[in-house]
């Protein structure tokens, strides 16, 4: 088959959009995970390794992604330097000092570009158009792109445990009239930019200048709109 990395016809492996070590930290046990939908209608389903897609890469161009998706898990799993962020006594955000952002936004936009070709359900709604080929010139040039190119957010419920860090398929929504692509990924939920203009200016400050990474609070998870979809998906036996 035709591998969407090198464009050879090759043999494909088993390839993640989302890294299997993000799925591996929110089992609710030894055996199994659950996937679940926002989409009325989607039932939750099993996963005992995660989701992946046996139609998309190479082993050569899969393991392209190694350094981005071990850097992305140390970052946003194993990161014990996180900060609470406090105004007037309440917690308005977090800091992650000491960041590689360019290595960071790298992973972001190959999730992003994953996704998009990825042809399982729980990524059918990401869909970049014209900026697929983009988002993988960026990843096979190693670059971070501009700053306005594929820009992103990261926020964070409050909350801990397996419920927080629950993931929801990802899916398209407008900020400030741009497009983004929302995904939940480690108890983090990211909002990736995907059209070519420039970044909203309410978002735009939370583009580093330095090796600190700022992430907005989203506040309680059992006060979150998520939270009826995340309780369901959890009660279900499916």
């Amino acid at each position: 088959m035709i591998c969407k990395g090198c464009n050879q016809d090759k043999k494909l492996v088993k390839a993640h959009v989302i890294p299997e070590s993000f799925f591996r930290d929110l089992r609710a046990d030894e055996k199994t995970l659950k996937l679940i939908s926002n989409v009325e209608g989607v039932h939750t389903k099993k996963a005992p390794i995660g989701v992946y897609d046996k139609e998309i890469l190479c082993r050569e161009c899969e393991d392209k992604f190694q350094t981005l998706d071990d850097y992305a898990a140390k970052l946003l799993i194993d990161n014990s330097e996180i900060e609470e962020l406090k105004k007037n006594g309440s917690l308005v955000g977090y800091k992650i000092p000491k960041i590689d952002y360019g290595l960071l936004k790298r992973f972001i936009i190959s999730l992003l570009w994953r996704a998009s070709i990825s042809k399982q359900g729980f990524y059918s709604k990401v869909n970049l158009g014209a900026l697929e080929e983009k988002a993988k010139k960026l990843i096979w040039e190693e670059s971070p792109g501009e700053k306005d190119e594929f820009s992103f957010v990261l926020a964070k419920f409050d909350d801990e445990g397996t419920i927080s860090k629950a993931m929801l398929d990802p899916y398209q929504e407008r900020w400030y009239g741009k497009r983004y692509y929302r995904f939940y990924i480690g108890g983090f939920v990211l909002y990736v930019k995907a059209d070519s203009q420039v970044t909203p200016e309410q978002w735009a400050k939370f583009i580093p200048s330095d090796d600190n990474l700022y992430v907005v609070s989203r506040g309680k998870i059992e006060q979150s709109k998520e939270f009826p979809v995340l309780l369901s998906g959890f009660n279900t036996n499916t």
